[in-house]
């Protein structure tokens, strides 16, 4: 075969991308990441779609903007209560708020104060000379009770009471520093102070006040109820209370 023949067909097979053979390959790896691409755009828009058909809602813990709580609360120092922080009127941006007879009102103004922020610490805050810490409770500029000051020659210790209602018999006990403690329920009764080692604190003096209170408060709707008097008969209405059980926590 003459030289110039082979040659024209050499240039003729590379003008074609390598003749017959090369021509008639399938680019397996292409379509390949087209299909990968494809799967992967189908799950995504299928998961997006779900998610906006199922929106996962986070729990609210209360208390929010809009609650009004009420709870007893009371400074225990040995042996004897001191008095009740003072007056602290009602503002658009304090959460909380007395009369200076024992009830502090809880009515969230800011997100900071709703749920795990309704501290003791923000209670104390709402002062000027009041503090809470690990180690003293400062009742004013004149009162501080620390930490170590022994009651009748017994050593002592910080703790703070919690009675989840005014039902509740058995408190829950925090050691440590009061401030970190959260009011997380309506009718709260709250004690705060020192004692001898092993004594329990006593339920806050302004108890039986805040059962007037929450009688002439409503803080939810009522479930629908029909009552139907009978003649000659007494209509009453019984409640049962869950028992509770003691539990220390830390609170520092």
């Amino acid at each position: 075969m003459a030289k110039g023949s082979i040659g024209k067909q050499v240039a003729r097979a590379a003008a074609t991308g390598g003749g017959r053979t090369s021509r008639g390959e399938i680019p397996l790896g292409f379509y390949s990441a087209l299909a990968v691409i494809s799967i992967i755009g189908i799950f995504l828009v299928g998961y997006s779609r779900y998610e906006l058909q199922h929106p996962v809602s986070k729990p609210v813990v209360h208390p929010v903007i809009g609650d009004n709580w009420n709870f007893a609360f009371g400074i225990y120092d040995c042996s004897t209560f001191v008095p009740n922080l003072p007056a602290l009127p009602a503002s658009a941006k304090t959460s909380f708020s007395t009369s200076g007879n024992g009830i502090i009102n809880l009515s969230p103004k800011v997100a900071a104060d709703e749920g795990k922020g309704a501290t003791l610490g923000k209670l104390a805050d709402s002062y000027k000379d009041v503090k809470f810490t690990s180690s003293s409770i400062t009742v004013s500029s004149k009162q501080t009770i620390k930490v170590g000051a022994s009651c009748n020659g017994k050593p002592t210790e910080l703790q703070t009471a919690v009675w989840s209602s005014l039902l509740a018999t058995t408190p829950r006990i925090y050691t440590g520093d009061p401030s970190k403690v959260v009011i997380s329920s309506n009718d709260e009764l709250v004690t705060i102070g020192l004692v001898p080692k092993g004594t329990s604190l006593p339920k806050p003096p302004s108890t039986s006040q805040l059962a007037n209170v929450s009688a002439t408060t409503t803080t939810a709707a009522p479930a629908n109820t029909s009552t139907t008097a009978v003649p000659g008969k007494s209509n009453s209405t019984t409640t049962t209370t869950k028992g509770s059980s003691t539990t220390t926590t830390s609170a520092g």
